[in-house]
Parts: C-alpha cells; sequence; structure tokens
C-alpha cells in the first residue's frame, strides 16, 4: 500500500471531505476514519423500504462491477429464522483510498461517467453510489471486508456501519483476509426481523429475473443464491419477445429506438413489475404496478439509451419526465399478454381435444353456455401443469372441473386445492382472472357466503348446547376456528397475519395485566395439564395489517365460555391496551389497535359501560390510538349474518341443521368436542340400523 493512500485517510479535512460527509474524532488508531454523512438518517434510513430482493440484487452488482466473476449470495440461519446475510465475491476489491470515497460520500461513486468496469472487462451497472445503502433493507450491522492489490502487494480494509447510527461508516485498514483480491460483506439480522422476501420458493427467480441479460450476456459469470446458482435458461421459456412501442414524437429520432422486451419464465415471481433498463437491458429499477396473470409468468423489460446514465433522482421521477414512454411500454405489455395468453389456452384446449376429453361439442347456445366454456378454458389453462399427465386421473379431473363449473361451483375450489393440488399462487391468480368475468358471484361468492353461513350456524350450535358449551377447549378448538374466520371482526382482518414482532412486547405486559391464565396464540404449545391435553386457559389472538401511511392493530381475548365477563375482566383488558400503546415502542405512532374482549355472556354491571350514548354498543373504551369493544358471541354472529343476508337471499340458501353439521365434519373435524362427534357416530349409527 502506498503512503498517499494512508495520507488521504489521516489528512481528513472538512473542505477535503466536501458536502457529502464530516468527519468525526476516531478512537480506534491511527489509521482509521469515521465518516458522517450530512444528509440526514431519513434520507439514509430510506433505504430500509426498499424491496429485499432488489436490496441483494444490489450487492450482486457492486460486486460484479468490480469485476467479479464468483459471487455468493449466503443466507445464514439459527432454526428456520435467517440470522446473517453474507455476499463473497472474487472481484478486484478495495483499497482504503478508494473504500473511504466509497463510505464516505452519498451519492458519490468511482463509477459516474464510466460505462465499463475496470480495464473495460465489462458493462457497468451503478452509477448514484447507492448500492451499499440497500443493505439496511436487510439488517442492522453490517461489514465489509476487501482485499485488494496495490503495486503488486494485496493489502486489506474493512468498512463497518448499523442502523443506529446511519449517518455514520467507520473504515480501517487491515491486515488481507484472504490470499486473492475480493469483498465479503455480512449482514446480521436483528432478533424479529423477518425476510419473506428471501424465503418465498421463488426468490431465487426473481433475483435471476434481474440479473438475467446479464447473465447471459457474459456466461462465464457465476452468482450463486442460498446454495442454487442462478441460471436464467433454467426459468426463462423460448426467447425472449421485442415489442415495438407506438411512441409519441419526441421519441421518435431515438436511435435505437426504445423497446419492450417481454421474458417468459416457467415458474411464478413475486416481482411482476417493469424493470427499467440501459440499452444492454441491466436492470436499474423497478416501475409501475405489479404485473398479474394467471396464465403468463413474465417480466418486462424497459430498454432503452435515455436509460445509459440516468440519476437515481431520476429514475424516481420517470412518470413525470418520461409518462407517455411508460404509456406506450405498458400498453405494449398489455396487449402481447391478451395475445400470448389466448396461444397458450388455445393449445390447452387443442391438446385435450386430441384426446377425447374436452368436454363441450358443438357451438354454445346460450350466453350461460359461453361464459361457462370460457371459464373452463381459463381454469384448465391456469392448471394445465397440475392435471395428470394421462390416463383415467386426466379424464377425470377435466371432468370435475367442468361439472363444478356446471352444477356445484363451490366445489370448484376444494377440486383446485385437494384433487388437482394447485398452488396457492396460481389459485391466488385464477381468483384475480375470474374476478373479472360473470361467473364471479357463483365461482367466488357462493361458495365464501355459504362457508361462513354455515361457519356461524357450527358456532351457533355448539354453544346453545350447554353440554359442548362446557366441552368446548379454547386451546385446539376455539381458537383455531376463530383463527381461521377473523372476518368476524372485519372483512379486512380476513387476509391478515400475526406479527411475530408484536409477541414480545405483549408478553411483556401480558401477566401484569390479564393474568397468568392468559396466554398467546403462539405459545399454545407451552399450555399443558398433567395428562398432556392443552390446559384450560384464555387465548390472546393478534394480528397486524398496514400501509405505507398508517397502522392497524387487532387483539381478540377469547374467554372461556364458562367466563362471565364483568368489571374486573374489562378493567383488565382496558388497562392491558393503555400499557400496550402506552409502551415506549409504540408510543407516538401512527397506529390504531382495537381490543376485542369476547365471551359467551357478560354481567350486567358492565351494561353502561358498553353502551354508552353517541357510541356503537360495545364500545367501552374510546381514544384516538386504540378502542376496548366487550362482544358475546350472540352479537358477533348476528353483525355477520346480517353483512351476509343480501347475498343468501341471492343465492337461496339456508344453513341448515345437516348443513352445518356436514361442513363441520368436513372443514372442522379436528375442532369438534368430543361429545358433538359421539353425537354424529351415533346419529350415523342409527341410520345404519334402519
Amino acid at each position: 500500500m502506498s503512503m498517499g493512500d494512508h495520507d488521504a485517510v489521516v489528512g481528513a479535512s472538512p473542505a477535503g471531505v466536501g458536502l457529502a460527509s464530516v468527519a468525526v474524532p476516531s478512537q480506534a488508531g491511527p489509521y482509521t476514519a469515521e465518516f458522517q454523512l450530512s444528509v440526514g438518517e431519513a434520507k439514509i434510513l430510506q433505504f430500509t423500504k426498499k424491496p429485499q430482493i432488489a436490496a441483494v440484487a444490489e450487492l450482486v452488482w457492486n460486486a460484479l462491477d468490480a469485476n467479479a466473476t464468483e459471487v455468493e449470495v449466503e443466507l445464514r440461519r439459527d432454526w428456520d429464522a435467517i440470522t446473517q446475510i453474507v455476499v463473497t465475491d472474487n472481484g478486484d476489491g478495495m483499497t482504503l483510498k478508494r473504500a473511504r470515497a466509497a463510505f464516505e460520500g452519498y451519492g458519490e461513486t468511482w463509477k459516474t461517467g464510466k460505462t465499463h468496469t475496470e480495464g473495460n472487462t465489462r458493462i457497468l451497472h451503478g452509477r448514484n453510489g447507492e448500492g451499499r445503502l440497500y443493505a439496511f433493507a436487510l439488517g442492522n450491522r453490517f461489514t465489509w471486508e476487501s482485499v485488494a492489490e496495490v503495486d503488486e502487494e494485496l493489502v486489506g480494509v474493512r468498512a463497518d456501519g448499523d442502523a443506529d447510527h446511519a449517518t455514520i461508516w467507520r473504515v480501517v485498514p487491515t491486515a488481507p483476509t484472504r490470499d486473492t483480491t475480493g469483498t465479503k460483506v455480512r449482514i446480521d439480522i436483528p432478533q424479529g426481523k423477518t425476510l419473506r422476501g428471501l424465503e418465498r420458493q421463488d426468490a431465487a427467480a426473481n433475483l435471476t429475473a434481474k440479473l438475467a441479460f446479464y447473465l447471459r450476456a457474459y456466461p462465464d459469470v457465476r452468482v450463486t443464491f442460498d446454495g442454487k446458482r442462478l441460471d436464467p435458461s433454467d426459468i426463462i421459456v423460448g426467447e425472449p419477445v421485442d415489442l415495438p412501442l407506438e411512441l409519441p414524437e419526441e421519441y421518435a429520432h431515438e436511435d435505437p429506438a426504445p423497446v419492450v422486451t417481454f421474458v417468459e419464465w416457467n415458474q411464478r415471481m413475486s416481482d411482476r413489475r417493469m424493470l427499467i433498463c440501459n440499452a444492454d437491458g441491466i436492470a436499474l429499477y423497478e416501475q409501475g404496478r405489479e404485473w398479474t396473470d394467471s396464465i403468463v409468468s413474465f417480466t418486462p423489460y424497459l430498454r432503452s439509451n435515455l436509460f445509459n446514465n440516468i440519476s437515481v433522482d431520476d429514475l424516481h421521477g420517470l412518470p413525470m419526465s418520461h409518462g407517455g414512454l411508460l404509456d406506450a411500454a405498458a400498453k405494449a405489455v398489455q396487449e402481447y399478454l391478451a395475445l400470448r395468453g389466448a396461444q397458450i389456452s388455445a393449445e390447452v384446449v387443442r391438446q385435450l381435444k386430441e384426446e377425447g376429453i374436452y368436454p363441450y361439442e358443438g357451438q354454445p347456445t346460450s350466453r350461460t353456455q359461453v361464459i361457462e366454456r370460457q371459464t373452463f378454458d381459463v381454469v384448465v389453462t391456469v392448471a394445465r401443469d397440475a392435471l395428470p399427465a394421462r390416463g383415467a386421473a386426466r379424464r377425470l379431473s377435466v371432468s370435475l372441473i367442468q361439472t363444478a363449473l356446471e352444477s356445484s361451483p363451490g366445489d370448484l375450489h376444494t377440486i383446485l386445492e385437494k384433487v388437482l393440488a394447485l398452488s396457492d399462487d396460481d389459485r391466488r391468480h385464477l381468483k384475480n382472472l375470474l374476478d373479472s368475468t360473470d361467473l364471479t358471484h357463483v365461482i367466488g361468492a357462493a361458495t365464501t357466503v355459504t362457508n361462513r353461513l354455515n361457519f356461524i350456524g357450527i358456532l351457533r350450535k355448539i354453544l346453545a348446547d350447554p353440554h359442548l358449551r362446557k366441552d368446548l377447549r379454547e386451546v385446539d378448538q376455539l381458537h383455531p376456528m376463530i383463527s381461521q374466520n377473523l372476518w368476524l371482526f372485519g372483512e379486512d382482518w380476513n387476509m391478515a397475519m400475526p406479527e411475530v414482532g408484536l409477541t414480545n412486547v405483549l408478553q411483556a405486559h401480558l401477566v401484569e395485566q390479564l393474568g397468568e391464565d392468559v396466554v398467546l396464540e403462539n405459545r399454545l404449545d407451552t399450555v399443558t395439564q398433567p395428562d398432556g391435553r392443552t390446559g384450560r386457559v384464555d387465548i390472546l389472538l393478534f394480528r397486524s395489517r398496514r400501509d405505507e401511511s398508517s397502522t392497524e392493530r387487532l387483539v381478540v381475548e377469547l374467554k372461556r365460555p364458562t367466563v362471565k365477563v364483568g368489571k374486573k375482566e374489562l378493567d383488565q383488558v382496558t388497562g392491558y391496551a393503555r400499557a400496550i400503546v402506552d409502551d415506549p415502542q409504540y408510543k407516538g405512532t401512527n397506529c390504531k389497535w382495537r381490543f376485542y374482549l369476547v365471551t359467551y355472556e357478560y354481567s350486567d354491571k358492565i351494561h353502561r359501560d358498553i353502551r354508552q350514548k353517541d357510541k356503537p354498543e360495545g364500545l367501552a373504551d374510546d381514544h384516538h390510538e386504540y378502542e376496548v369493544w366487550v362482544k358475546n358471541w350472540g352479537e358477533i354472529l348476528d353483525a355477520a349474518e346480517k353483512k351476509l343476508l343480501f347475498f343468501q337471499r341471492q343465492l337461496n340458501y339456508e344453513a341448515t341443521d345437516d348443513r352445518v353439521t356436514q361442513h363441520l365434519r368436513e372443514s372442522y373435524s379436528r375442532f369438534i368436542p368430543e361429545s358433538l362427534a359421539s353425537e354424529d357416530q351415533s346419529d350415523t349409527a342409527s341410520a345404519d340400523g334402519v
């Protein structure tokens, strides 16, 4: 290492640092430098919201821009949780001087103004000096260890940062940690943070999509993610297709003209936005809404020389600066998508006809038959990969789909899930497509409404019978049934998930406020009796949902049917609510909490508390941050039933006792009280005897 490199660090001065950062005192030794970026933490912490796969992609791009031919992304786990991400490459590495230049300035990089890597080896990706900051989307502590060659000698450097001091970076020279050049990035994941974007089955495919053109252009480059090599040829269907655009006049003289390259995949992708690329197809930015289609899995790449040297701020402003181009690109994708979907569907139908198992003959004679046939074609096209390959099983599967559409559309979901084992993602995409057809109310609403009416009937049947009510266990019977039907507390909660990060905060106030008999739903496995059965406890069920501007959290305490809720229980849950919203972790945040105390019966002594003037019945405590409600099951079920009344009339459906019992056996057999199971068996035995 040359003395010039050392001088560059020790001799730092405000004039030398410039506007991007200022030097701060260092206590780590003569060759250590710390830099405080002047842009402020808010600017840096915006990177915590970046998509996780995009963050990993930026780390990979940094390695590729350093001429790496081998990049390994390792996800280190403790049990099932990712605890550390390690990205290792064999690139050129960083000298102390370059490390300082990289980490002291926001938006500054040696890549500015360049188009190729050192030695003109390959095309450059980054030019905005922000790649390293994407690490904030993944963890809270970061270390770069790099080895470079200076004057034919290997030199080492380490750079450290953490989310608690987001604007401060520490750079220190080290002895080389390896015998070749390259860089290793370590990102520590804080306890409780989930990286769902990296845990998804399609994570490797999503990362491959972002790197696809680069990996095709440089086949000697090897990138692995969680032990799997990324190879576009494994997931690309056919060859990419360039879609010509109907461009506004202002783009008429662009040479070459902007183009959308449509790449089709052989598996589902969770990242489905249009990728903005330079002319070489190097992905720079995700733009616009997510493209969803139940038939075609694809990624559109908008490629243009206009984006060769574009800044991050300009990328954010594309809808303003290039709105006409984006509209033209979206139109081209939509038109090709319709064409491609029709081609695939026609091929599936043609094949079924050749096999002699297409269930329709001749031309449809009514509008209903047209809709049914169109819907059948959509369903079998989406399910094409799940259909048995040949023989009687294939014929039966096709026949079941046709029969369901014709006479029992409520069974379609069961057929797709249990007979064909269609994936959750495929069924969700199919639902989105069917929602736009005329059979929406039949296929979607009929199943939802009838299942909900049956479930209400189930609860009424159990709670109305004192023996069944006494036998009902909360831990392994009532709780799992309610947790699968959170629409009882509002439609928006139906798809909400438990928020893992809430556990510690809720638990911290649990015993003090609510007592030892209340247990969090995700800790029920710790509650047992001497005979091994789950104990008689009250359960705290919690969910969270959020958007970009606010968060809502639902906390439900399910009281045992034998507990009559009175002043004591109401005061406990109110105290618990206040303790939670005043917890330092949540105090002052833009969050609305709803606490429900749910019981079979409550005392007259709290009647005035939950029947206040100008407030809805059941609302006991109403504040800006939270609400406390007391509801019995009769009130909850009546309110839910009223919402379903209109659809019930349209379907002419009545949840009779026989239907309820059948639904109970089919959908909730594991949660039936023993006495009800015995009753069902006795009924069956009597019928057989007759």
